[in-house]
C-alpha cells in the first residue's frame, strides 16, 4: 500500500490535483460548499464516523451552513476547520492546509516560523532574522498559551504531538486568527516576542500568500513542513535534512547514524554502504534517525526493515530508533514495523503517526471559498494485533528539546542513543 505523507501534500498539493480526480461542487455558495464538503467526507473517507456519531458530524455541517450567508469568510474558515478536526485522531491527513499553493483564494502566514519546545514557543526562523530566538508571548494581546488553545481544536491530526508540530502553522494563518477573534482583522497584527534576556517587545508582522510563504520557509527536502525544524548546521540530524537517506559513523566508527529523512526507494548505493557498515565486527550500535520523516511510499522501505531485523542488527542494546512528532505517514508505519518486529530501543518523542491512519487523500474544492480540502481515502495499519490501537509509537526513553539546547547546536536525543559508547 502506498500512504501520501502529509509532508508530501503540505509541499506538493499542486501535484495532487493533478494526479488525483478533485471533486469540485456544481454550486456556488458557500453553505452549498460546507454540504458538499459533508458529503464528501461521508463518501470518500473509510471510516468518517469512527470518533464522530453521524448524527453529530451532520449537526455540525447543517449549523454551520446555515449560518454561512451571516458570517465572515475566515468565520466560516474556522467552522470548516472545526468541521475537518471533529473526525479526531488518525486524521491528519485530511485537513484544510493553509500553505496549499493549489488554492484558489490563498490563505495568508505572518512571515515567521514557530516551533513549540518544552519550555515555550520560539520564533525559529524568519524574514527579519533577528526575531530568531525570541519566544512567543502574545498575539493581539492574547498569552500565547490562549492562542493555542484556541486554535489546536481546528488542526486536523493523528494525535497530540501531530497536532503539536502543526498547531503553529495554524496559529500563524492570519485567516484563522481573525475567524478566532484573536486579531481584528486578517492584515498586521502584533506579536509579542521576548529577547533571551527578558526583554518584551511588540512587532507588527504584516501576512504574505500561502504560497510565498512556502517558497520563503522552504528546506530542500521538506518545504515549509511545519513539524520539523529548519535545516541548519548544527545539530547533526538538520545539517543533512535535504537528502531523504544518508549515513554516517560516530564514537571513532563504533555508531552507525542513519538520517532517514523520507521513505521514497532508497539509492543502491547508500542501502549497500549502511549495510555494510552495520554488519561491520566494530559496530556495537546502530542508529536511525526518523525525527524529520514526514512520510512517502510505504512500498519502498522493505530492505532497510529487513536489514534492521536481521540476527546481526536486532539485538537488544545495538539497534535505536529515533523519533518525534514530524514522524508521520509512512515514516510512522515505518515506525510501528520496527516496534512490532525488532527489539529496538526508541527514543525522543512520540510519533506524530500511529499504527493506524487514514491516507491517501482525494482533494475537494469548495469552489465558492477557493480552498482545497484533502479527505484521505484508505485506512493503513501496522498493528501488534487486533486490539492495538494506539495513536503514537511511544519512546522506551523519553527526551525532548529545550529551546535553550536547540539554539546552541545541541541535540539530547542522539547524545542519549550514543550514551556508554
Amino acid at each position: 500500500m502506498r500512504t501520501t505523507g502529509l509532508l508530501l501534500a503540505l509541499i506538493a498539493m499542486v501535484a495532487l490535483v493533478s494526479s488525483a480526480q478533485a471533486r469540485p461542487s456544481a454550486t456556488s455558495s458557500a453553505a452549498a460548499d460546507v454540504r458538499d464538503l459533508g458529503d464528501s467526507i461521508e463518501q470518500i473517507h473509510p471510516a468518517p464516523f469512527r470518533s464522530i456519531s453521524r448524527e453529530r458530524f451532520e449537526a455540525e455541517v447543517d449549523d454551520l451552513a446555515a449560518r454561512a450567508p451571516r458570517i465572515s469568510r475566515d468565520e466560516l474558515l474556522v467552522g470548516v476547520l472545526r468541521i475537518i478536526a471533529s473526525l479526531g485522531p488518525r486524521n491528519g491527513h485530511t485537513g484544510l492546509f493553509p500553505g496549499d499553493p493549489g488554492n484558489v483564494r490563498p490563505l495568508h502566514l505572518y512571515p515567521i516560523r514557530l516551533y513549540q519546545f518544552v519550555d515555550g514557543v520560539f520564533v525559529v526562523d524568519a524574514d527579519d532574522k533577528g526575531l530568531v530566538g525570541r519566544r512567543l508571548v502574545a498575539v493581539g494581546g492574547t498569552p500565547a498559551e490562549r492562542v493555542f488553545e484556541l486554535v489546536e481544536p481546528l488542526v486536523p491530526h493523528d494525535n497530540a504531538w501531530n497536532t503539536r508540530g502543526m498547531a503553529p502553522h495554524y496559529v500563524l494563518t492570519a485567516e484563522v486568527l481573525h475567524g478566532l477573534g484573536i486579531v481584528d482583522t486578517a492584515c498586521a497584527a502584533d506579536f509579542t516576542l521576548e529577547a533571551p534576556g527578558g526583554e518584551r517587545t511588540d512587532v507588527t508582522l504584516t501576512p504574505i500568500p500561502g504560497p510565498q510563504y512556502a517558497s520563503e520557509f522552504a528546506d530542500p527536502l521538506h518545504g515549509h513542513y511545519p513539524s520539523v525544524l529548519p535545516s541548519a548546521p548544527r545539530p547533526l540530524y538538520l545539517a543533512n535534512s535535504g537528502k531523504p537517506l544518508w549515513v554516517t559513523t560516530l564514537a571513532g566508527g563504533r555508531a552507525v547514524y542513519v538520517g532517514f529523512n523520507a521513505v521514497s526507494a532508497p539509492a543502491s548505493t547508500v542501502l549497500r554502504r549502511i549495510r555494510r557498515l552495520a554488519l561491520a565486527p566494530r559496530t556495537r550500535r546502530m542508529i536511525v534517525d526518523l525525527r524529520l520523516n514526514g512520510g512517502g511510499d510505504n512500498t519502498t522501505y522493505g530492505p532497510l526493515v529487513d536489514l534492521l531485523a536481521s540476527k546481526s542488527v536486532n539485538r537488544r542494546g545495538k539497534l535505536y530508533l529515533l523519533i518525534g512528532r514530524a514522524t508521520f505517514s509512512a515514516a510512522a508505519n515505518f515506525a510501528a514495523e520496527i516496534d512490532r518486529d525488532t527489539r529496538a530501543v526508541f527514543i525522543g518523542e512520540p510519533t506524530g503517526g500511529g499504527v493506524e491512519t487514514y491516507g491517501d487523500t482525494v482533494p475537494v474544492l469548495l469552489p465558492s471559498l477557493g480552498w482545497y480540502v484533502y479527505v484521505a481515502s484508505r485506512y493503513h495499519e501496522r498493528k501488534r494485533g487486533p486490539n492495538d490501537h494506539r495513536l503514537a509509537v511511544a519512546p522506551h526513553v523519553r527526551v525532548e528539546f529545550t529551546a535553550a539546547q536547540y539554539f546552541i547546536g545541541r541535540d539530547p536525543v542522539l547524545e542519549r542513543a550514543l550514551k556508554g559508547l
